[in-house]
């Protein structure tokens, strides 16, 4: 191997630079491995416009890890990476948390729950804290720079709560420096937000944390004048993993109430601002009757274009529609999709919608684990259970987008 790279580190570097973009084509692993041999190739592959060459901001395969982290059952296992393509630069193989942060304290990621991701970061729930205990045990994990940071337990009784975590470029713009700065037991900076139901407690309350400080936040109080309400029934909001949305710089919860318990419920959204932590409550101005017919409830998502938008499934007909905030804050039925099911039976329990900032994939999964893939044009929903994810997908899992150049980049420490 010595000598065949001294005769490679005779060629020319626009020789090297194709034949490993070939390499590239054909093996990610093996290009890692080439850029692992001698200085020059890593020099060569760590330039911008090799990464470019291979990995185009506009191509049609996006440059980002697209997958699920799921956890199913208590194995004292951590949590796994499922890729949806089968074209996955890292292969279809399903992989560990821990080989993604290998740095995490022995044993702390055991049987730990994903519950929301954000570019790189992962929040998880520790074991150590799981509801009905009083206090709550969080961690953040840095996919690319392969840290792991065990946050403060959060003192309180937990019945219910929705979680959002939040990277430092969703809170500061790249020319503002002032508060991006970690304490120094963090790798990063991040904010977790926490929309906590207590036990006892009639209320909502929002905790926040930042890494650039000690501890978690003082309660505030959230949708007090609604709580108090004597008119409304019903009053729920939508939390758990996948219930939080992050559009443009607002952390996104759905509600909904009855104004009777015989009525159709209405929809709100709790909306927190990610630098300020300013709350805000809106009603959704979409006909109850609408919304009616849904095997699943509503879920709230980000569209293509970065705007705010509703999921909805019909019970008869298998009709999906998408609903979409303008700037006014009127919604909209922006589209329907006629969904085409395998011929044998399923039930759909749940929809996610995986979209990032370069792609959208729709993915379904019924009750019994089975993963479907859905042409968003068709509607042919075809079952990848098998292929993509070996074997079933649970329903807590959390999607994810990882900047596949970064984290290549990231692992050769350039």
């Amino acid at each position: 191997m010595e000598e065949t790279t001294e005769e490679a580190m005779l060629l020319p570097d626009d020789v090297v630079r194709k034949i490993l973009l070939r390499v590239a084509t054909v093996d990610v692993v093996s290009l890692f491995r080439c850029a692992l041999s001698c200085k020059q190739w890593r020099a060569l592959v760590a330039d911008v416009s090799f990464l470019q060459n291979h990995w185009p901001e506009n191509r049609c395969h996006p440059s980002s890890l697209l997958g699920f982290f799921d956890k199913r059952y208590d194995d004292g296992e951590s949590p796994i990476f499922s890729p949806v393509s089968p074209g996955s630069e890292l292969g279809p193989r399903r992989r560990y948390l821990t080989s993604f942060v290998p740095d995490a304290p022995d044993g702390i990621l055991d049987d730990a729950v994903p519950l929301a991701a954000r570019g790189g970061l992962l929040l998880v729930l520790l074991i150590t804290g799981r509801l009905g205990s009083d206090s709550f045990h969080l961690a953040v994990c840095d996919i690319l720079a392969g840290t792991c940071d065990v946050l403060p337990p959060l003192g309180c009784a937990i019945s219910q709560f929705g979680c959002a975590v939040v990277a430092r470029e969703d809170c500061f713009s790249l020319d503002v420096q002032q508060g991006q700065t970690p304490l120094p037991c963090y790798s990063a900076f991040f904010k977790v937000l926490a929309m906590v139901i207590e036990r006892n407690d009639k209320g909502c309350n929002l905790y926040t944390f930042s890494s650039s400080e000690p501890n978690w936040s003082e309660p505030r109080k959230c949708l007090d004048e609604v709580w108090q309400r004597d008119d409304i029934s019903c009053l729920q909001i939508r939390t758990g993993t996948t219930r939080v949305i992050l559009c443009r710089g607002v952390a996104y919860w759905l509600g909904s109430y009855s104004t009777d318990p015989g009525n159709l419920p209405l929809y709100f959204t709790i909306g927190v601002n990610v630098k300020t932590g300013q709350t805000s409550s809106t009603e959704l101005s979409i006909p109850a009757n609408q919304t009616a017919l849904s095997s699943f409830g509503l879920m709230l998502s980000v569209a293509v274009d970065g705007n705010l938008s509703l999921l909805h499934l019909e019970k008869e007909g298998f009709r999906l529609n998408t609903w979409t905030r303008g700037d006014n804050g009127t919604w909209i039925r922006t589209r329907v999709i006629e969904l085409k099911p395998p011929k044998k039976v399923w039930d759909p329990v749940y929809v996610s919608i995986l979209s990032g900032g370069k792609s959208g994939a729709l993915f379904m999964s019924d009750m019994y684990g089975h993963v479907y893939k859905a042409d968003p044009e068709t509607g042919v929903m075809e079952d990848v259970t098998a292929e993509m994810f070996q074997g079933s997908l649970g329903i807590m899992a959390v999607p994810i987008e990882i900047d596949w150049p970064a984290l290549f980049m990231s692992r050769l420490s350039v």
